[in-house]
């Protein structure tokens, strides 16, 4: 009887290089922009005990592929307090032929991490203003420090705003992202941070809109990352009807459990406002139409980007 492989996290971060994960994150995107992937809606898990306890599903087969993936990313926000990562997850590798397991990815959640950043690195370029001041930050974790390093090397940036409620995490962002080489300054107020930044990202659970439509300038781009379960709001929904384009990584997504839904039940805009972000990385929607314009990327995650990364280092493996 065969082992089934488990690939470790040593293993998989040998075999893909940041250009990797863009690459295929980008082409994830605009595949399931165009319809080729077969993903149904995500699962998602609330855990009342503890209740900063959530665990996601996703999975899905990208048309014509050999295999498709399974992926369990949880999510533990108090998990510092025990000295362990707020993230961990494997994701599973199965034949599309028989259905049989070909590989587990012992990831332990990084590849939904990275995977994440890169999607949010693109979301960013694809509708930023053509000089953008500073990217702006709201929030202090994990995907608050992915976000600006990736979104900030993409689009050849320096300089980060952050804002972020514990002064404590604060000043140890600041500390993380000097030490990589940025100039990083601190926001009192997410207003403040509004007023200094064009290119702003949201990487907060919070439970209501911190990102409201009087605070925010002409010509500003924002990618909304965190609202990835019903219960969280970043934008006031209000800032959607003032938006000259809005992007979304999955339309149903993103009205179930995005911060679209929120402007969608509140009737200030309909669903079909929103364009896919993977037609407009193909080029075929375009993510700004004027210097002046408020746009914003809502981001839900999609098994797309999953099994583009995971299949990836299945070959690679495989081969090797």
């Amino acid at each position: 009887m065969n082992t089934l492989p488990i690939i470790t996290l040593d293993e998989i971060q040998a075999c893909l290089s940041e250009d990797d994960i863009l690459s295929a994150v980008k082409e994830a995107l605009i595949s399931h922009g165009r319809g080729d992937v077969n993903s149904p809606p995500p699962g998602i898990l609330q855990l009342d005990n503890p209740a900063v306890g959530e665990c996601h599903i996703k999975y899905g087969h990208q048309k014509g592929a050999d295999t498709f993936v399974v992926k369990i990313a949880s999510g533990f926000r108090d998990n510092g307090k025990l000295g362990l990562s707020p993230n961990s997850g494997m994701m599973l590798v199965l034949s599309a032929q028989t259905g049989a397991p070909v590989c587990v990815l012992d990831d332990k959640g990084w590849l939904t991490d990275i995977r994440t950043a890169a999607a949010g690195a693109l979301a960013a370029q694809a509708g930023a203003p053509d000089k953008v001041s500073a990217v702006g930050i709201i929030g202090t974790g994990e995907q608050a420090r992915l976000q600006a390093d990736w979104t900030c090397r993409l689009l050849g940036l320096k300089s980060i705003v952050v804002y972020g409620r514990n002064p404590e995490q604060v000043a140890n962002y600041v500390d993380d992202m000097t030490a990589q080489g940025y100039g990083v300054s601190t926001a009192s107020e997410v207003k403040d941070l509004l007023k200094r930044c064009n290119l702003v990202i949201t990487t907060t659970p919070s439970p209501k809109a911190l990102v409201l439509n009087e605070d925010v300038q002409p010509g500003t781009h924002i990618v909304a990352m965190g609202t990835d379960n019903p219960g969280k709001q970043e934008l006031g929904a209000a800032l959607f009807a003032q938006a000259a384009v809005i992007m979304v990584d999955d339309l149903a997504q993103c009205v179930h459990h995005g911060d679209l839904g929120h402007a969608v039940r509140g009737c200030l805009v309909s669903e079909d406002r929103a364009i896919s972000l993977g037609l407009v990385l193909a080029g075929e929607q375009q993510g700004r139409l004027n210097a002046d314009d408020i746009t914003i990327a809502d981001l839900t995650g999609i098994a797309a980007e999953d099994i583009a990364v995971a299949s990836l280092v299945w070959e690679r493996k495989e081969v090797s």
